[in-house]
Order: C-alpha cells, then structure tokens, then sequence
C-alpha cells in the first residue's frame, strides 16, 4: 500500500501533531482523575480540617479548666465577634469571640468564666500583632490581672464612663490591649444573654 493513503498521524507519529495529541489526551486523564479526587475527598478534608480544629480547641479549653471532665457546646446567643460557647460538666463556660480592633486586624481568644461568674482566665486561639510589641498585651502576665473580674458590665482601657470599668492597658500595646478587653467584653455579653450575671 503506498505510503499517501496512510493516516496522517500514522505518517507523523513520531511528528508535532502525534505529540501535541498524545500530551493532550494524557493531560485530560489527568485532569479528570484529579477533579474526581477532590470532588471525593472535599467532605473527608473538611472533616479533618473541623477534628484538628476541635483538638485545639478542646486542648485550650482543658487548659483553661483542667479539672473538667468534658465541655459540651451551647447554642450561641448572636453576639457580634463570638464564635462559639461551650460548658464544662463541672459549670464553667469558655466563650471563644473575636475583636477586629488589634493592630494587624483579628485577635480571637478564649475566655473563661467560672462558675461563680468570676473571670477564670484567657487563652490565645489566634493572633497577627507585633513581636515583642502588641504581643506584649497577650501574656500570662497581663491575662492574668483579669482572673477573678467579675464577668459583667463594661471593661474600658479608656477613661471610664458610666457603667464601665477602666482596665490599665500595656504600654505600647494600646491597641492590642483594647482587643483583648473587647473580646472580654464580647465575652461578658454572650454570658449574660445566657443567664450569667
């Protein structure tokens, strides 16, 4: 058979279009199998993603109170900045908020209220303030001038007005020190719409 009645890809198999198609056809397989993946695996990921969230999260609300045997999540009142609301079987409660009034954006922290409504403590979930600066306000050493506060009413690092506390801030933290008392405010809030104080 003479070679002109051959198949063009046939004649240039070894040429750029054989090539070009091979490649293309190599590239949609792949392509197909990886969307399939992660249209398969996406529920599995976000699975994930939610069970590494809720260790840490477990871990810092033992932190808070090592006595608790478990926390049990509560239905969240709708305060502005609070993320969530957990009780521990042993009646403390951990409101993990936010304030967006840190120097570099959202500082989120867990605070902890015990049962007698008292401040317990503060834990660090997320922050993006200045070394050595800005994290200067989320210390033990600062948090800890808050254990024992009642957790009702108003904190202010400014001058205070009516119903409100003043509450000294860091020096050269200002900023990171009124998102701090904003989430113990947030906080305090959450626990009075929920029957606290």
């Amino acid at each position: 058979m003479p070679s002109s009645s051959k198949c063009p890809l046939a004649r240039h198999r070894n040429g750029a279009i054989f090539s070009a198609f091979a490649v293309l056809l190599v590239a949609l397989a792949c392509t197909g199998v990886l969307a399939g993946a992660h249209y398969g695996l996406t529920d599995a990921f976000t699975a994930s993603d939610a069970a590494l969230d809720e260790a840490k999260g477990g871990a810092q609300r033992k932190a808070l109170f090592p006595d608790a045997g478990y926390f049990e999540a509560q239905s969240a009142p709708a305060v502005e900045g609070l993320n969530s609301v957990y009780r521990a079987d042993t009646g403390e409660w951990v409101f993990d908020v936010t304030s967006s009034q840190g120097y570099h954006g959202d500082v989120e922290l867990m605070v902890g209220i015990n049962a007698d409504g008292t401040v317990a403590g503060l834990q660090v979930v997320a922050e993006n303030e200045t070394d050595g600066i800005g994290t200067n306000a989320l210390t033990e050493e600062y948090f800890g001038g808050f254990a024992g506060t009642a957790a009702s009413g108003e904190l202010t690092v400014e001058e205070a007005g009516s119903g409100q506390t003043h509450v000294d801030a860091v020096s050269g933290a200002t900023f990171t020190s009124r998102a701090v008392v904003d989430c113990l405010n947030i906080a305090f809030a959450a626990y009075a719409q929920m029957g606290g104080n």
